[in-house]
């Protein structure tokens, strides 16, 4: 009897640590009273928000079973409402050739949305969203949507096309002969070398014509002074000095009017050969007619 007693004594404490290890472990796995009311709170400002899925998470919170029961009730009650109200979108990602892609990332508003697509519906909230698609070895495609409370299984198709292929270099132009510089014109608006050199030679003989008919002149005059001192013979030393100045002046002259001849006749040369035409002479009516460049 003692031993029945003491098996009997040993299986009764084994079933009351079971009940209180059991009892423990159910209250870790639900909420507490304050997490249901805090739930609670929770989904009541996410729905003001329209923020319909973090309302759902909350309700499913304080909708457990260690919530209290009214708490709980109602959460249960407003959970079925929320659900039937989130919208829901559904991806089909396509390549150029029309294949299926499954191996999408979507982000919406910045935020993972889905790691890849698999063809089931993602619970999006109500309102504008910008959804980015992203696949390796494509660029990304960004769509912009609007949802609208209630709406199920709504079916978006993206298509992914391949980067358009950069444009061909343009062909170089084809070479052309350089222009042959341009062949001088005989008649240019300017003048030229050999016409500044007659220019130049001209005024040399009116210069060397000045000063031979000066000198010319004063060689004269000095050979009348000179007679008038010394008629015949020069006897003084003043009339031999007249003489003398007299054949001076006369040589200067000379030499003057040599210039200047020679000038004149050169600067004639130069300006009637000058490139550009020379002046034409000829009868016309009337009289004589001189054509030409000057």
């Amino acid at each position: 009897m003692p031993r029945e007693l003491l098996r009997a004594a040993c299986a009764a404490g084994l079933a009351a640590a079971g009940v209180v290890l059991l009892g423990g472990t159910a209250r870790a796995a639900g909420p507490t009273v304050a997490e249901c009311l805090a739930a609670s709170d929770a989904s009541l400002k996410a729905g003001s928000d329209h923020q319909l899925r973090a309302e759902r998470v909350a309700l499913l919170t304080c909708a457990s079973p260690s919530c209290p029961g009214e708490i709980r009730k109602e959460c249960i009650r407003r959970v079925d409402e929320v659900t039937a109200a989130v919208p829901t979108l559904i991806f089909e990602a396509k390549d150029g050739a029309g294949n299926d892609l499954g191996a999408v990332k979507v982000t919406m508003d910045g935020a993972l949305l889905a790691e890849r697509l698999d063809g089931t519906a993602l619970s999006i909230d109500p309102g504008e969203h910008t959804f980015v698609l992203e696949t390796p070895g494509l660029p990304p495609v960004q769509k912009h949507l609007v949802l609208r409370e209630a709406q199920k299984d709504r079916r978006e198709t993206i298509t992914f096309v391949p980067p358009a292929a950069p444009p061909a270099p343009a062909p170089p132009p084809p070479m052309q002969a350089a222009a042959a510089p341009a062949a001088p014109s005989a008649r240019s608006g300017g003048m030229g070398a050999q016409k500044v050199l007659a220019l130049v030679a001209g005024g040399v003989g009116v210069v060397g014509l000045g000063v031979g008919t000066v000198f010319g002149l004063a060689a004269l005059s000095k050979k009348n002074d000179a007679q008038q001192e010394c008629p015949d013979l020069c006897s003084s030393q003043d009339g031999v000095n007249r003489w003398s100045d007299a054949k001076s002046a006369a040589n200067v002259a000379t030499v003057g009017f040599v210039i200047g001849g020679v000038g004149l006749a050169g600067a004639a040369a130069l300006w009637l050969t000058a490139p550009g035409g020379g002046p034409q002479v000829g009868l016309g009516p009337g009289g004589l007619r001189v054509n030409g460049s000057w």
